[in-house]
This record gives C-alpha cells, structure tokens and sequence, in this order.
C-alpha cells in the first residue's frame, strides 16, 4: 500500500521520484474510472493525464487529511465531465491488434453496463463506483459531494432494483 502523506510531502519538496511513484500507482485505477465515462480509450488517457496534471497543478492547495484518493477521483469525475461537454468524437484507433486486446475487457465492461441501463445516473455512478472502482461508501461521498447516507440509500435502491430485475444472479 502507498502512504499518500509522506510520497505528497516528497513531491512538495521537489522529489520527482516520488511524483511517478503517485502517479503510477494510481494511473491504473484513474484510466479505468475514464474509461467509463469518455467515449474511447484516447479520450480517456488523455482525461487521466489532465486529471494528474491538475492535481500536480493544484497539490499546494490540498490538505492531506487521508483522502487523497477521493480527492484524484473528485478531479478526475470533473476532467470527464469537461470532456463530455465537449463531445469530442469518437476514432478508431490507430493499434488495432491493442484494440483486439481490449475487447474482452469492453465486452466484460458493456455487460455490466447492460445490467445498470434501466438505473438512475445517480444510481448508476454510485454503483460503478463502489463494485467497478471498489471506493468505499465515503470515498463515494466525497467524489460526488452528497452526504454518505445519501450514497448508502442510493446503493441500496440500485441492488434493490437490479435484484428485482435480475433476481438473484446478478449478486
């Protein structure tokens, strides 16, 4: 495990060793979250290198209090949204045999969208957040700026719902 506070109190004093460390460390999970919420793959690193960008940028202004990872989240949801307004368009991509590679993991990732399809947005962010990025309920919170309860209830209306559509496979 990554200990947020001392790699962030090494970039601030100029340790870029410990900059790639952080960023390698989350790139993975960042470029995953993307993924779900930019139209295709170059969108979605591009969307993960401003999201580290901005928070290098911005790391003066954060209060390391043990929510650091909420905080990358929290950036990289508004990266996305920034990119969906401006509804790039979609393009192949110029590896192919890549491309082929990924199909397994799209076709894993359409179902799982398939099963969420019929939830609200609200409903459907929780959800992937909480089984596809494995955040927890305050990480949650914090990356979509409700209360927790407010996650929590969401949750549990999504499993409802998704158990009453699908029954009992889907757990």
């Amino acid at each position: 495990m990554i200990h947020d506070d001392a790699l962030l109190q090494k970039i601030r004093d100029g340790d870029s060793t410990s900059l790639d460390k952080l960023v390698a460390f989350y790139y993975p999970d960042i470029l995953r979250y993307c993924l779900w919420h930019t139209p295709n793959r170059q969108t979605a690193e591009d969307a993960t290198q401003d999201t580290f960008l901005k928070t290098i940028r911005h790391l003066d202004a954060y209060v390391h209090c043990g929510k650091f990872r909420a905080y990358l989240y929290k950036i990289a949801a508004n990266v996305c949204i920034d990119y969906s307004r401006k509804k790039t368009m979609e393009q192949l991509p110029d590896d192919l045999q890549e491309y082929d590679i990924q199909m397994e993991r799209i076709e894993s990732d359409a179902h799982f969208l398939w099963l969420l399809r019929d939830l609200s947005d609200e409903q459907r962010e929780v959800v992937l957040l909480r089984f596809a990025h494995e955040q927890k309920i305050r990480e949650i919170a914090e990356v979509i700026g409700v209360p927790m309860r407010t996650v929590q209830s969401r949750l549990r209306s999504a499993l409802k719902r998704l158990e009453k559509d699908f029954g009992k496979e889907v757990r």
